[in-house]
C-alpha cells in the first residue's frame, strides 16, 4: 500500500506539473545542492514570477513560456559578496549623491553594479560602508530590486569613535556610547538590516552598539583589526560576523610588540603603500607560523569562532594580489590605476612571502576544516572578476569545489540571514542562478566560462555602455586609439546613445585613479560631445589626487595634472597646504612661505591644520627636513593655540638633532596640552 500509494502522489505531481503552464524551464540541468555541496543529475527547473516553483527530473513532462536548454551544463544558486563599497569605488566619490542626478546619474550608477557584480554571476551584494548622504538612495535601491540590478544590502556608515582627526566620507563618528546606542536606534528606524561596527571604536562604544543592535533587531558587521577590540571579545558582546581573514592576527598578537618583530624577522620597512599592507598582512601569517605559542592562540581563535558560530569575510584576491599570487590583480585602493601591485621587495622576501601566503592559506583551510564560517567578501573595485579569482584560489589550497561554491553562496546567505530566500536552489526560493557553460567541478578555471544569469526569474542581459567602455580602450590602447574607437562606435548602432553621466563617471574614474593623459583626453571627448554641459572636479578630489601623485614619486604627472585643474576648474578651492607645495617646488621654500603668509588669511584656499601637518609629514618621511620644519613653521603661524601643531615641529628640529629648537616647541605644546604623551615622552627623551 505504500509503494501504491507513492505512486499515486507522483503521479499526481506529474500531472499538475505538465497542467500549469510555468514562466521559464531550464531543462536537463546539474544542480550545485549548496547544502550538502553535492551534485543532482538530470534536473529541470520550473519558475514561475520570481520564485523556483518546482524541480522535476529532466524527463518529467512541463509547460512554460520560455525554455532554456541546460545540457546538462552544472547551474548554481547565485553568488553573494558580503563585502563591497558601492559608493566611491565606481567614480562616485562625492559625499552627496547630488553630483550625479543629470542625466539620471543614479542610474547609471546602479547600472555599474550590474557590469562589476552581475556580469559575474553575484546576484547580491552587501554594502559595507558609504557616507550617509547616500543611504536614502541605496536604501531605495534595496528596497527596490530588478532583475536588471543585483539585490543590494546596506549597512549605512562604517561607526568610528570620536577623534581628533578628518574622517573619510563614509566614516561616522560617534562621541560616546550612548550616542552609539542612538545612531543603531537611528538606523534601525530608517529600515537598515545590518551596521558596521569598524576598527577604529574603542571599546566601550563598540560594547554598546552591539547590544543596543541585539535590541533593535540589526545584524552586526564587525572589521576589528587595531587592537581595541578583539575577535573573541566581540562574539563575547553577541556579534556574529567579523570583516577579512587578515584581521585575525590583531586579535592575537598586539601589533604594538608585534609589527615590528615582524618587520625585522623579514627584512622589510614599514608599511608606505596599501599593497605593502596588503602583503604585511601576509607575512603575519608566517611570522605567526614561526613560533608555535602564537599558532596555539589562533587555533584556540578558530575554535571558539567555531563554537559561536562565527563567520569571517575573505578579502582573498587583494591579499593574495599583493603576494603575486592571483591571476587578477585587485587592492584596497583604486589610486593609481595598475595591474600589479606596488611592492619592491628582493628575491628572498618574495620566497618568503611565498611561504607566507601558503601559511596563510593553509590556516584558511584549517578554520573552514574547524567549523568557522568563511564567505566572501572581495573589498575591492573589480569585485565581480574578483570573486572567480577567489574561487579558484580556494581550491589552490585544497577547498573542494563543492567547498567552495557553498563558500561563494550558502555560507554568505546565511552570515546575513538571507537563507530564507536565496543561497540554494530549493522550490520556494527566489530564482536567482547561474548556468554555467563550463563546469568547474571538471575544471575549476571554468568559473570564468561564459554563463547564463537568472536574475529574479529573468535571463539578464548585459547592456553595452560607450562611457564606461572608452575607461578600457584608454587604458588598453592609449589615447590616440581610443579617440579613433569612439568616433567609430559613436556613429553606428552597435551602442546606445552616450550619455553625460556615463562619460562624466569615466573622466572622474580616471583622474581618480590617477591616468591623467587619459583623463584629460576623456574629458576632452566630453566637451566636445556635450559643448553646453559643465564637468567640474571638486577641491577635495583634486587635492586628494595630488597628494597620491606626491606620495607616490609621479611628478610630472602632477605638474600636468595641476595645471590643467587650474585652467579647467578655477572655482574649485583646493587647499592652501597644497598650493604652497606647488609654490615651493616651483620656486623653492621662500616662495611658499611668501604664498603662505599671502593667503592663511584670505578665501582662495581651504585653511586646514591636518591637512598642512601632513604635507609636513610627506617631507619628513622624504628626509626633506628643511622643508618639513618650514611647513610645521607655517602651520604654528596659522594655528597658534593648537599643541599639536608645537608637538609636530618639535619632532622635525629633533630629528635633525636640534634639540634646543625641539625643547621649546615640545614645552609649548604641552603648555597647551597637558597630557599630550608625545610631548612628555619626547621631553624625557631630550
Amino acid at each position: 500500500m505504500k509503494n501504491l500509494f507513492s505512486i499515486i502522489l507522483m503521479s499526481l505531481f506529474v500531472f499538475s506539473c505538465s497542467q500549469n503552464k510555468y514562466d521559464l524551464a531550464i531543462t536537463n540541468v546539474q544542480i550545485f545542492d549548496s547544502k550538502t555541496t553535492e551534485v543532482l543529475e538530470n534536473k529541470t527547473v520550473l519558475i514561475k514570477a520570481d520564485t523556483i516553483a518546482a524541480i522535476i527530473n529532466g524527463d518529467q513532462p512541463f509547460k512554460a513560456i520560455k525554455t532554456i536548454e541546460g545540457k546538462q551544463r552544472l547551474l548554481t544558486p547565485g553568488f553573494i559578496d558580503t563585502h563591497v563599497h558601492t559608493v566611491g569605488n565606481y567614480g562616485a566619490d562625492a559625499a552627496s549623491p547630488e553630483d550625479y542626478k543629470e542625466d539620471n546619474g543614479l542610474e547609471m550608477l546602479r547600472n555599474l553594479q550590474a557590469e562589476h557584480y552581475l556580469n559575474f554571476g553575484i546576484t547580491t551584494i552587501i554594502d559595507m560602508g558609504q557616507p550617509e548622504p547616500w543611504i536614502d538612495v541605496t536604501l531605495d535601491w534595496q528596497k527596490n530590486p530588478t532583475p536588471n540590478h543585483p539585490n543590494i544590502f546596506i549597512c549605512g556608515g562604517s561607526m568610528v569613535s570620536d577623534e581628533d582627526r578628518r574622517q573619510p566620507a563614509h566614516h561616522i563618528e560617534v562621541m560616546n556610547p550612548e550616542n552609539g546606542r542612538e545612531k543603531v536606534r537611528e538606523y534601525a528606524s530608517r529600515g537598515l538590516k545590518y551596521m558596521k561596527l569598524y576598527s577604529k571604536l574603542k571599546k566601550p562604544d563598540y560594547e554598546a552598539m552591539a547590544d543596543e543592535a541585539k535590541k533593535q533587531g540589526i545584524i552586526i558587521n564587525s572589521h576589528v583589526d587595531n587592537n581595541r577590540v578583539t575577535i573573541a571579545e566581540g562574539i563575547d558582546y553577541g556579534v556574529k560576523n567579523f570583516e577579512h581573514f587578515f584581521t585575525l592576527t590583531p586579535s592575537i598578537l598586539n601589533y604594538d610588540d608585534h609589527w615590528p618583530k615582524m618587520n625585522e624577522m623579514y627584512q622589510i620597512k614599514m608599511t608606505s603603500s596599501i599593497d605593502e599592507f596588503a602583503a604585511q598582512m601576509v607575512y603575519f601569517f608566517g611570522y605567526i607560523k614561526s613560533n608555535p605559542e602564537y599558532e596555539k592562540r589562533l587555533m584556540d581563535l578558530f575554535d571558539k569562532m567555531a563554537m559561536e558560530g562565527a563567520t569571517l569575510s575573505s578579502a582573498l584576491n587583494v591579499v593574495a594580489s599583493s603576494a603575486g599570487q592571483s591571476d587578477f590583480f585587485t587592492s584596497f585602493e583604486y589610486f593609481p590605476i595598475r595591474k600589479t601591485p606596488m611592492v619592491n621587495y628582493k628575491e628572498n622576501q618574495q620566497k618568503q612571502l611565498d611561504s607566507a601566503f601558503e601559511a596563510f592559506m593553509n590556516y584558511m583551510k584549517i578554520a573552514h576544516d574547524k567549523g568557522v564560517k568563511l564567505r566572501i567578501g572581495t573589498d575591492c573595485r573589480f569585485g565581480g572578476r574578483a570573486f572567480l579569482s577567489e574561487l579558484i584560489l580556494f581550491t589552490k589550497a585544497g577547498f573542494s569545489v563543492g567547498e567552495a561554491l557553498q563558500i561563494a553562496t550558502l555560507n554568505g546567505y546565511e552570515a546575513m540571514q538571507l537563507n530564507d530566500k536565496r543561497g540554494s536552489v530549493e522550490v520556494g526560493k527566489t530564482a536567482d542562478l547561474i548556468l554555467f557553460d563550463k563546469n568547474p567541478f571538471e575544471d575549476i578555471q571554468n568559473v570564468l566560462s561564459d554563463k547564463t544569469i537568472i536574475k529574479d526569474g529573468l535571463q539578464f542581459k548585459p547592456s553595452k555602455s560607450i562611457g564606461h567602455e572608452l575607461r578600457n580602450v584608454l587604458l588598453d590602447k592609449g589615447t590616440t586609439e581610443a579617440k579613433k574607437w569612439f568616433k567609430t562606435v559613436n556613429e553606428n548602432n552597435d551602442y546606445p546613445k552616450v550619455k553625460v553621466s556615463e562619460l562624466k563617471n569615466t573622466v572622474r574614474e580616471l583622474f581618480g585613479g590617477g591616468k591623467i593623459n587619459e583623463a584629460i583626453t576623456a574629458f576632452q571627448i566630453f566637451k566636445a560631445e556635450f559643448p553646453n554641459k559643465s564637468y567640474d572636479l571638486d577641491g577635495l578630489s583634486i587635492t586628494n589626487t595630488c597628494y597620491e601623485m606626491i606620495r607616490s614619486g609621479n611628478m610630472d604627472d602632477l605638474k600636468i595634472y595641476y595645471s590643467f585643474c587650474d585652467s579647467n576648474f578655477p572655482n574649485s578651492k583646493i587647499y592652501l597646504g597644497l598650493s604652497t607645495y606647488m609654490k615651493i617646488l616651483e620656486g623653492g621654500i621662500e616662495t611658499g612661505k611668501q604664498h603662505f603668509d599671502m593667503h592663511k588669511k584670505g578665501d582662495k584656499y581651504i585653511l586646514d591644520e591636518n591637512e598642512i601637518n601632513g604635507l609636513g609629514y610627506l617631507y619628513l618621511q622624504a628626509g626633506k627636513n628643511e622643508e618639513a620644519i618650514a611647513v610645521f613653521e607655517m602651520n604654528v603661524s596659522a594655528f597658534p593655540e593648537s599643541w599639536n601643531v608645537y608637538d609636530s615641529l618639535g619632532e622635525a628640529y629633533l630629528g635633525i638633532g636640534d634639540k634646543v629648537n625641539a625643547k621649546r616647541n615640545y614645552k609649548k605644546s604641552l603648555q597647551l596640552n597637558p597630557e599630550s604623551e608625545t610631548g612628555i615622552a619626547a621631553l624625557k627623551k631630550i
